[in-house]
């Protein structure tokens, strides 16, 4: 004992310590991982995520008319710009747009000017109509910013003389029933231009319900077509929910000319109960024949629809079904492409796996009728294998087929990927993959392209330049028959992109912004002005984002909480990665993780994480010792908080306290049923293993199942907090001054009336920021961001911040760093604002006086883990060796960065190749700054 004593001491003299990094290993430094509208457990689990928290959690369903209500009521609340102070107006903050100016959002809808092909005009299903008039170089949104339109569909009359009317259809059906999930999406029917898209008003003629209410199938459109072979009227097909309606007269009035006609119908009626299709379709070819389709599936869960097939008509009034007896059985959507005579199908059955691709020859027409002949290409439909390799349209969410305009054989099918045949897919050998996902099949994205595809346009000057329309955007192409397709984007600020969180670094007034977006991932930008790139770091569904004191990590997140630790260089490329969130984590069957699931780093030591995990709340006190270069979850430092489990529901918010000293988590959960749960828990000495101490408080101050997406704490005052809540028809702001135990609701002139009800809107995040003149409240709401400098209970005055930047846009997140005032604001359609607050209070964090030490090792003795507590004067490298009793290395077990104060590491009681060590005595030896400390363990099972 003596010896191995001796021999500790003289490696803690002799081996001198170092502050230097090992080597970065050579990783394949790519993050990229398929998004996802849902799981395979949960198809659809994005929109019930979307739609849960906004429900009124008393009735399960969001109020009738909420959007267009909650619009018009958010007119009546005052503006901070037309406020008076002494006498004197108040100053308006300088709000700016941060971008991102190089990623697009969800595109369904365009048009290529007939005129100017350098005049594109495209539609985001949440960021409107824009206008570029030099090709894509830049853009201009036209539409009202503020509508609640979702573009799906778009068209322009191109007879001469006309070229100036467009028309744009609205509602995105996601899902098989729009009684609920796919409620937030329902349309306002068909908007029309008279200007060449420079503006827009909605027909009067498709605005025939509540959007809320499923009242009218103009609320749900698929495809537009200006027919130009007739001058005498203006004639316009529209492919709505249950059928294809035709307009003479430029959409003043509709009348349906093939399946059902629901419109203008008493409001008792929901055509979520009519045996109508879902899916539609209306495609002209050059030759003026019309083709169409009608889905089986319809929305009343009963038979499926007896009139469904393919559809012929050369007049728009005689309509023919020739569906061949090769049709896919129970086919959902069905999109079309041409070129002259030669039509293709592409046909998506009940489940993924049932496919088609059919190809109709036209060779005459006899009377209403085509004669020519079928062929089922269906066997040639690209399944390539591996992770994103088969042809995959994500339950008909991305569908497109486009024919060459020259060359009938060369055909473009999309769903998740782009691919494109020679030989009009009649076989599998001359089939291309030139987009979406990477050929190298590892979820990795095509170059300067993105998945999930939705439309394709040729430029009429040479049919080889194409354009392609997805989740990420607009891309162009030079030459689509390109042995290697070349992409370029057209997101040159096209801000469409849908962010759900965004985060900024709390340490230092930089210029980094990190944000997780809805179908793109997760985003980094560190530079001052408005159009400067941003750079993907992380594929999938963005979520959450931190970034840690001096920069040392960024941590990203994507759906269903895979959580990643990443370091970046001077260019925001990637240099390492790890995979952090805990093996078995949201496993809870019904109690999993939420789609966009949150978690924190404590602001005092961004080494340690707490995660809302489902049903429970889950800690790390140390992300260093996760090893780089992996992509499985890991079970290193990750522990549940006892006492902590939900018996129902899901946690749904997490914070962690900002004041020195004080080691507090909050969290809140929520469970929605018909006997609906609200939770709010405080855990005090949050980081203490087996010390924590669990707390569930009253929650009669809300109303049960209320959703709470954001817990805002004051930095100088651990007691104070606020909390948000998203739902409709529920008080949604409330106050507490003694930790969580009491609640004051702090609404005020948000909500209509005092028990929520009305039309207020939803309330999606809180920032409260010291002042040098006391305290300002940021909130940011469904109808764009307000503040107060005043709370007073339930006469709480709040006012609109910046409404001809910002305007009504759905503010989804905000980040406020005290240092030099910044708040960064996170939309959802139209990108991220920042903006700084002139008189912010710079708060004086105080420096820990406690010197460099190993605090002890329990339990010591050991058998399987061991947990080593020690405490640095000062943020700084530190190296943990394991040795042996003669002083053999047995384990590098933390080489890293730490934060000053006290610190956690844990040693599982195996060497370096992973076997578990034998009894006897080791050593942890801790190198800080030319200096070491020690501490003798003792291994005994």
């Amino acid at each position: 004992m003596i010896r191995s004593l001796l021999v500790f001491l003289v490696l803690l003299i002799i081996i001198q310590p170092t502050s230097r990094l090992p080597e970065s290993f050579n990783y394949r430094l790519k993050l990229d991982f398929r998004k996802s509208v849902g799981s395979r457990e949960n198809p659809i689990a994005r929109f019930e995520y979307e739609y849960q928290k906004l429900v009124d959690p008393r009735t399960l369903e969001i109020p009738p008319g909420m959007r267009k209500l909650e619009l018009e009521f958010q007119k009546h609340i005052p503006e901070r710009r037309n406020l008076f102070v002494n006498g004197a107006r108040i100053e308006e903050r300088a709000y700016r747009l941060s971008g991102p100016f190089n990623v697009g959002g969800r595109t369904r809808a365009a048009v290529l000017d007939v005129r100017n092909e350098n005049v594109i005009i495209a539609g985001g299903v949440s960021g409107g109509v824009w206008k570029t008039t030099n090709g894509g170089n830049s853009w201009i949104q036209t539409n009202d910013p503020n509508s609640s339109s979702s573009v799906t569909c778009m068209t322009q009359d191109v007879r001469p003389g006309k070229e100036d009317i467009l028309y744009f259809g609205t509602g995105e059906l996601v899902g098989n029933s729009p009684r609920s999930l796919s409620a937030p999406f329902r349309g306002d029917g068909v908007f029309k231009s008279t200007d060449g898209g420079n503006t827009w008003f909605q027909l009067a003629s498709t605005n025939d319900s509540e959007e809320s209410r499923f009242g009218s199938q103009f609320q749900y459109n698929w495809a537009l077509v200006a027919n130009p072979f007739r001058s005498d009227v203006d004639e316009v097909y529209l492919a709505s929910f249950g059928g294809i309606l035709r307009s003479q007269d430029g959409g003043d009035t509709w009348n349906a000319v093939l399946g059902e006609e629901l419109f203008n119908l008493p409001d008792t009626v929901d055509l979520n109960t009519v045996n109508a299709p879902c899916y539609t379709n209306i495609h002209q070819t050059s030759n003026g024949y019309y083709l169409a389709t009608l889905s089986e599936n319809n929305c009343s869960g009963n038979d499926k629809y007896g009139a469904a097939g393919i559809y012929f008509s050369v007049d728009g009034d005689n309509w023919v079904n020739i569906t061949p007896l090769q049709k896919a059985a129970f086919a959902e959507r069905t999109v079309i492409g041409s070129s002259g005579n030669v039509i293709y199908f592409l046909a998506q059955g009940t489940n993924d796996s049932q496919v088609s691709i059919l190809r109709l020859t036209i060779t005459g027409v006899n009377g209403n009728t085509p004669t020519g002949n079928w062929a089922n290409l269906s066997d040639n439909v690209p399944m390539l294998g591996g992770q994103v390799g088969d042809y995959d349209s994500q339950s008909s969410y991305n569908m497109v087929v486009s024919v060459h305009p020259t060359d009938p054989n060369v055909v473009y099918i999309g769903g998740t990927n782009l691919y494109r045949s020679t030989d009009g897919f009649t076989s599998t050998s001359n089939t291309k993959w030139i987009g979406g996902y990477s050929p190298d099949n590892d979820a990795s994205r095509y170059p300067n392209h993105h998945p999930d595809q939705h439309l394709i346009i040729y430029y009429p000057s040479n049919h080889n330049r194409m354009l392609s329309f997805n989740d990420g955007g607009i891309r162009l192409t030079q030459n689509n028959q390109a042995d290697s397709v070349q992409w370029s984007s057209l997101n040159n600020g096209f801000v469409t992109s849908q962010f759900y969180q965004v985060s900024q670094q709390p340490d230092e007034a930089s210029h980094v912004v990190v944000g997780g977006m809805q179908d793109n991932g997760v985003y980094v930008k560190n530079a001052p002005i408005e159009n400067s790139p941003w750079t993907r770091i992380l594929g999938g569904d963005g979520a959450f984002s931190y970034v840690s004191s001096g920069r040392n990590f960024y941590y990203a997140s994507i759906q269903n909480s895979q959580i990643y630790r990443m370091t970046l260089n001077g260019e925001n490329n990637l240099t390492s990665y790890a995979r952090v969130d805990p093996a078995g984590g949201g496993e809870e069957e019904g109690q999993e993780y939420l789609f966009i699931n949150p978690y924190v780093l404590d602001p005092m030591n961004n080494n340690r994480m707490f995660l809302a995990g489902g049903n429970v709340i889950w800690r790390n006190n140390n992300l260093v010792q996760i090893p780089s270069g992996k992509q499985d979850a890991t079970s290193i430092n990750w522990e549940t908080i006892d006492d902590s489990e939900l018996s129902e529901g899901v946690y749904t918010a997490i914070v962690k306290s900002t004041v020195p000293g004080v080691d507090r988590v909050y969290a809140a959960g929520w469970f929605i049923s018909e006997n609906p749960e609200t939770y709010f828990v405080r855990i005090d000495q949050a980081s203490e293993r087996f010390e924590e101490q669990v707390e569930f408080l009253n929650t009669d101050a809300f109303v049960p199942g209320s959703h709470i997406s954001c817990i805002a704490l004051d930095p100088e005052d651990p007691d104070h907090l606020i909390v948000a809540i998203t739902n409709y028809h529920v008080p949604s702001l409330f106050e507490s001054f003694d930790g969580g135990e009491s609640f004051e609701d702090i609404s005020g002139n948000l909500e209509e009336e005092p028990d929520g009800g009305g039309d207020g809107p939803s309330i999606r995040w809180a920032e409260i920021v010291p002042t040098l003149s006391g305290q300002l409240v940021f909130v940011g709401t469904s109808v764009g961001l307000f503040s107060t400098t005043a709370i007073d209970g339930s006469n709480t005055q709040w006012v609109k911040e910046s409404p001809e930047v910002i305007g009504r846009a759905i503010v989804n997140s905000l980040n406020y760093r005290h240092l030099d005032g910044r708040l960064v604001i996170g939309t959802h359609g139209t990108g991220v604002y920042e903006v700084l607050i002139d008189d912010h209070k710079v708060l004086e964090r105080p420096t820990t006086e406690n010197g460099f030490s190993i605090l002890n090792a329990y339990p010591n003795p050991m058998q399987d883990l061991t947990t080593v507590k020690y405490q640095l004067p000062a943020n700084g490298i530190v190296r943990a060796d394991i040795l042996s009793g003669t002083g053999q290395l047995v384990k590098t077990i933390l080489w890293g960065s730490q934060y000053a104060g006290e610190n956690i590491l844990t040693w599982d009681a195996t060497n370096s190749a992973g076997s578990k060590v034998r009894n006897g005595i080791y050593f942890c030896r801790i190198l800080y700054q030319n200096r070491s400390e020690g501490v003798r363990i003792a291994v005994s099972r």
